[in-house]
């Protein structure tokens, strides 16, 4: 995205142009008050800023539109018009896309068609903006927005920003602009990515879902292992009225196929009286003895609990009296060291009828409770396990006793029954309650417990996936990597300036946003360097540099640089308005920073625009030819004959100013 042309239109419509070559350095010189600066102002309020910086005086009043023509990588171009406004605000615009051969509107097309904020969206989007939201880096902030309006804020430099040595970027002084400018260098540089907030609503949405399987996975292995106690407790009920179930699969502990086989046996023995069956008796006789095994855990289990719950409240005890002697012992640190008597006060040093404590002594005891205060804060969290532990045994141990005991009913209601058929009665029965639970539970708790694995899992990685994306260090590493190479760049311009300490290691610091040289007895920052020219050289220097990495780089940012009187008052060209020669050292280096940013245009063979605009004016052919608009001859911007007449001129509405923006204006 490079200038093409500027059009300013008067009331009865006229218009002014002043046009420019893409790909190369184009100057604008002249005297004062021919209108120079307001090329710079015209363009910021034509990139979409809602507050009119253009000049509003009596002069200016003879201007009733601005338009500006931009022309994007790919040859299409946008025109965009805005109304000449004696308000501080106006969000209306003009725009209009087209091919190579769209030309500037006549003064009767022009028409407000759309508002500022929308202008931005729509060129931001034809540079690469297009819906980038970004995680703020100040901390209680929504997500940020970034734009045509963001990026235009490393495109312009005005006269009184370009030689400050208290900011470095275009409105940077500004309420919110340092905070932009700070939360979206990472995406310029291209350290984080665009959707960066998408991509943290998405890690967000996908620890929703590794919560959710996590909690599937927890219930299904809990009930899978529920349902083998319940076919654990439903063989022993089974074994009580004399099913016998595989003996294989009881001794794997796969308890429901053992359960399974139970019901797809075929017994095609009569039933048995179980009274004098002894093989009923002995697993009647194991049962009873299984139950007061059990109890017996059981009671173990609650005693220990009741014990390891004594100790940890005996240790809080202890803790908090350990505490409270240590509070007492603190203000020993403001006793003072002496070598006086041990029946001298500690304090004051006086006599005591009775020997006291020496501060040797007081501060060994202080060290000794400290160690045991430290001993029994160790050994909180291992009781805490124990007491988690223990009361997870008796759980099991309760569950347990309780499987035991409805096997032990049902093996006694099988040894009352004397007649046959009501053991048979007994058998169809535990046969019933093991195929409807069966029936009950699902038909391939692996598969679907496999399922749920595999389903955790993968959200586990999707987590893990995100996290690292959006890892805060390696957003680190890699904006501290670009800066490495950006921080090269600006030393060999530096140099290239004479400005001062640039033979050392020179840096840009994205926190303060400002240039830092690392001297050997610490760093300094721009602020700390005296000398106008010093703070012109490492302004332009700077953006030299940026420009540089943004163009290798392919980032989002417009590919043109308009600065606004880089020689500053006080130096001269060589060439007066009558053309006799003159030379000094200023001079001189102004035109060596002329002839780098001019070198800066060519090297990047046509993909980088530079708008100077400056009173110095040189007598050599390379200057000559950027050249492209001299108002030394009384040539200004606005014609003196729109001057004469300007009572037409219509008073614009008063635009609103914007609300709930997230993102420069301009």
């Amino acid at each position: 995205m490079q200038l093409l042309k500027i059009r300013i239109y008067s009331h009865g419509g006229e218009y002014r142009d002043v046009d420019f070559r893409p790909g190369e350095l184009n100057i604008i010189t002249g005297q004062s008050s021919t209108g120079k600066s307001a090329l710079l102002t015209i363009v910021d309020y034509c990139l979409g800023r809602d507050e009119a910086t253009v000049p509003r005086t009596a002069m200016f009043s003879a201007i009733s539109w601005y338009a500006v023509m931009w022309e994007f990588e790919d040859r299409t171009r946008v025109v965009v018009g805005r109304k000449s406004s004696r308000k501080k605000s106006n969000s209306r615009a003009m725009i209009q896309f087209g091919t190579s051969d769209l030309e500037m509107p006549l003064y009767e097309e022009l028409v407000e068609n759309v508002d500022s904020d929308a202008l931005r969206v729509q060129i931001g989007a034809r540079i690469g903006l297009d819906n980038v939201q970004l995680e703020p880096r100040e901390y209680g902030s929504a997500a940020r927005s970034v734009g045509l309006g963001t990026a235009a804020l490393f495109c312009l430099q005005e006269q009184e920003e370009i030689g400050t040595k208290s900011t470095l970027f275009h409105r940077q002084a500004e309420d919110g602009i340092k905070i932009s400018l700070r939360d979206t260098f990472p995406f310029f540089l291209g350290a984080v990515d665009g959707d960066q907030a998408q991509q943290r609503e998405a890690l967000r949405e996908a620890k929703r879902v590794l919560r959710r399987a996590d909690a599937a996975l927890a219930r299904a292995e809990s009930e899978s292992a529920e349902r083998e106690t319940v076919f654990r407790d439903l063989l022993r009920e089974a074994a009580a009225v004399g099913l016998t179930p595989s003996e294989s699969l009881v001794e794997s502990g796969d308890f429901r196929a053992a359960a399974m086989s139970i019901l797809y046996a075929a017994d095609q023995d009569a039933p048995t009286d179980l009274r004098t069956d002894v093989r009923v008796q002995d697993e009647h006789r194991r049962l009873e003895e299984d139950a007061a095994r059990l109890r017996s855990e059981l009671h173990q289990a609650i005693a220990m609990r009741s014990i390891v719950l004594d100790q940890q409240g005996g240790e809080a005890e202890y803790s908090g009296s350990l505490q409270a002697q240590v509070g007492r012992l603190e203000s020993v640190g403001l006793i003072p060291e002496h070598d006086g008597d041990l029946d001298a006060c500690p304090v004051c040093a006086q006599p005591l009828p009775d020997p006291d404590a020496s501060v040797a002594q007081l501060t060994s005891r202080l060290n000794d409770l400290r160690t045991s205060l430290a001993s029994v804060q160790q050994v909180r969290p291992r009781r805490a396990e124990a007491v988690t532990a223990v009361t997870a045994r008796v759980v099991e141990l309760r569950e347990a006793l309780a499987g035991a005991t409805r096997a032990l009913d049902t093996a006694a209601r099988a040894e009352g029954q004397a007649d046959p058929t009501d053991v048979s009665a007994q058998q169809a029965f535990v046969r019933g309650r093991i195929d409807a639970i069966l029936r009950n539970s699902e038909a391939s708790d692996e598969d679907e417990l496999s399922r749920l694995r595999a389903t955790q899992r993968d959200a586990e990685l999707r987590v893990e996936q995100l996290e690292l994306e959006l890892s805060s260090d390696d957003v680190r590493e890699q904006t501290l990597s670009r800066l490495n190479v950006i921080g090269s760049y600006l030393g060999e311009y530096s140099r290239q300036f004479e400005a001062e300490s640039a033979d050392r290691p020179v840096r840009l610091d994205i926190n303060a946003l400002t240039v830092v040289v690392d001297e050997e007895f610490g760093p300094v920052e721009l602020t700390g360097f005296g000398s106008g020219a010093n703070w012109v050289g490492y302004h332009i220097a700077t953006h030299l540099a940026l420009h540089r990495y943004f163009v290798g780089q392919h980032r989002p940012v417009p590919r043109f640089l308009m600065l606004d009187q880089p020689s500053q008052a006080h130096f001269q060209g060589d060439l007066d308005a009558s053309g006799s020669g003159k030379q000094d050292r200023e001079g001189e280096r102004v035109r060596a920073m002329l002839k780098t940013i001019a070198d800066f245009s060519l090297a990047h063979a046509g993909k980088m625009q530079v708008i100077v605009i400056d009173h110095a004016r040189y007598s050599d052919d390379w200057f000559r030819d950027h050249v492209r608009h001299d108002w030394h001859d009384g040539e200004k911007l606005i014609p003196e004959h729109w001057l004469q007449d300007t009572s037409n001129s219509a008073e614009p509405e008063e635009a609103q100013l914007p609300t709930g923006q997230t993102e420069p204006d301009g």
